[in-house]
Order: structure tokens, then sequence, then C-alpha cells
């Protein structure tokens, strides 16, 4: 057999034998990890600001015009809304985020502001990142609004910076050199920190050793939201990693720059549909990217108190985008000759993920109880 047939035979193979452990992998995990049962998914729901097609922040809006969105954005649904602030010494910004928090705070209808940071990757060499001066200023806003203002986040906590301007390549490593838990010992205990971690992301061992006592909680993300085969082995396995604290999950109802770029076409209404239902089954909270007025998010947002025929199809939906997602990857020469460099690199982190989780499945309960559990797990998905 000439050697170029025998690779590619042995490939074939190889995909095949990765989609039967794929299939075993999510087929054991729906009754592992969470009843199928139908019940409500009636649980906190954020927007990742802006809200609105053209780009329109709450927190742009003042007067009686942000007051008529903020009980909007609450009638719709939601009960957080994240924004993003630069620098807590610019006035501007100052004026905008607390003329905010003052208008949910008069209106006292449960509206909960969280503050986004942004690391280096993003803010850039220019950025505020004194975070004694951070935590001091969010405990001065617990104190003066206690019912609106939640706390904040940290975007991109363990991904990557491919910014030419930056000292660190990963996000990781600058909070370490710029003291960031030094900082967190100052906050209140009623300042909520909840760091935005990738499953994709580096140095997941550097946030569950050294951060944990310091957080409240995970937003969890995937870099690879087009593909929902190993969700639930990924948050599992999260909840795993931070020892069961409440975790929130950002859902992309629109497409994100990093895939413009790729000239990928916007999430499907049924892709989104099943990243609700496998969430909203394992999460402690939803976060909407941006899209709210999406058909499948007001769809959802109008369906979470226990409309069981929505929960059925929502479950139904999920079912088929699987068989799809494990359809398409038993093509060999799809994986290897078709896919772009982001498909290939997001079935390797799929692998390991399915990987960590089958190994997991088949520990006895002695041995999930061990201390030892979660580094071991760590090293097959870091």
């Amino acid at each position: 057999m000439p050697q170029r047939t025998l690779i590619f035979t042995i490939t074939v193979i190889f995909a095949a034998l990765f989609v039967v452990v794929i299939c075993i992998t999510i087929t054991h995990s729906s009754s592992e990890i969470h009843s199928t049962s139908i019940t409500g998914i009636d649980k906190p729901i954020g927007v990742w600001g802006p809200f609105s097609n053209d780009g329109h922040n709450l927190e742009q809006l003042s007067g009686i015009n942000q007051s008529i969105a903020i009980s909007d954005i609450i009638a719709q649904g939601f009960d957080e809304y994240y924004l993003a602030m630069g620098n807590f010494e610019n006035p501007k910004q100052i004026d905008s985020t607390e003329s905010l928090l003052q208008s949910a705070e008069n209106l006292d209808q449960g509206l909960k502001i969280i503050i986004i940071l942004v690391p280096p990757s993003e803010g850039g060499p220019n950025g505020n990142y004194d975070w004694e001066g951070w935590i001091e200023y969010f405990n001065s806003l617990e104190e003066r609004h206690p019912n609106s203002f939640e706390g904040f986040t940290i975007d991109d906590f363990n991904w990557i910076s491919t910014r030419n301007d930056t000292k660190f390549e990963y996000n990781i490593d600058f909070m370490e050199y710029s003291d960031l838990i030094d900082a967190l010992k100052h906050k209140r205990e009623d300042v909520k920190f909840f760091p935005t971690v990738y499953f994709e992301g580096k140095r997941i061992d550097v946030v569950m050793n050294e951060y944990l006592n310091y957080v409240d909680g995970i937003i969890a993300v995937s870099g690879c939201y087009y593909n929902v085969s190993a969700l639930e082995p990924q948050l599992h396995l999260f909840g795993e990693f931070f020892d069961n604290k409440p975790m929130k999950y950002i859902v992309y109802p629109t497409i994100t720059h990093n895939y413009t770029r790729q000239q990928y076409s916007p999430p499907s209404d049924r892709l989104v549909t099943s990243t609700l239902s496998i969430a909203s089954q394992l999460v402690d909270g939803i976060i909407v990217w941006h899209k709210i007025d999406s058909p499948v998010i007001q769809e959802y947002l109008k369906n979470i108190d226990n409309n069981r025929a929505y929960l059925s199809k929502m479950n139904r939906m999920k079912e088929i985008q699987i068989e799809d997602e494990l359809a398409a990857g038993a093509s060999a020469n799809k994986i290897l000759f078709n896919s772009t460099e982001t498909e290939k690199n997001c079935l390797e982190w799929y692998e390991k993920y399915l990987h960590a989780y089958d190994y997991w499945l088949n520990l006895d309960s002695d041995e999930k109880e061990d201390d030892s559990l979660k580094e071991k797990l760590l090293s097959l998905v870091d």
C-alpha cells in the first residue's frame, strides 16, 4: 500500500474513533452533569453592553431616556448590565458611570451594574491598571450605590495579547506582575469580582490556585463558540476547577470581530438556542453579548418562566445541533484539508476537554474526592 494511502487510511480511522468517543462522552455527560428532565430555566440574565444595534450604551443616555431604557431592559427580563470603564480618574467616565448607577438606584427595579475592566491586550500600554485605585473606587461606589452597584469583572483574564506594545503575552502574567492580588485583599466583601475566564485560555492553574480565594465566582467564556459539542464537559470541569463557585456564561447571539475577520457567517439561531439550552441547565447566570434584540434571545426571555413546550424545543434543537457537529467532524478530509486554523485549534481544545471529562466519568466516588484530582484534570486540559 502506498505510504500516502496508508497515512490517509489511518487518519480516517482515527477521526472516526474520535467521533465515537465524542458521542459516548456527550451521551454520558447528559445524564451525569444534569438531569435531562424539563425544568424551569429562570436565573439571572445579564447584558454585556452595548445593548443596541447602533452601539449605544445605557451609560451614554441621560435623564428620562436613560430611565426609560433601564425600565425597558428590566421589563424584557434582564437583571444585570455590564459596562466598560477604562479609567476611574477620567471625569467624563466617572460622570457617565455614576449617573447610570444613580438612575438605577432611583428606579429601584433590581438592575445590577457590573463594571468591565480591560487588560493590556485590549487597553494597551496607556490603560489604567492601578488596581489599588480601582478597588478603592469600587468600595466607594458600593457605599454610595448599594442597590445598583454589584461589582466588576476583568475581561480576557487568561487570554493572550497579540499586541506588540505590551510587555506580557498572557494577561494573567500581567495580573501577577501588577500585584492584582494585593489590591483584591482590600476589596469590600459586598463588591463582587467575577473574572472572565476562557476555556481555551492559558494559565488556568494560576487562576485556580492563586485567585480562587479572592473571586466571588467566574464568568466562563468560549473562544470556540461555533461548536457546542463539548460545552457540557467544559462547564462541568470549570465547576471542578473553581470549587463550584457561582458561574455565569457568555452567549454570543451575534458574531465577534475575530470570526468576522475570518469571514464567518453570524451564529445560527439553532446554535444560539443550543448554547442557551446547555448553559441554562448548568450555570448560575447567563450573559448576552450585545444583541439583546435577537429574536432567539427575545424568545428565550419570554419563556424562562417554565414554558415546557419551549424547553422541549430547546432540547430538540440542541440534540440536532450536536448530531450535525459530530457528523461534520467525522469527515477526515474536512478536518485535515479544508479546516481553518481556528477550527483545527478548536478541535484540539474539544478533544482535551472531552478526554478530561471522560477520565472524570470513569472515577469512583472516592477518587472524585481526592485532593489531587483538580490538578490531574487540569493537566489534561491546560
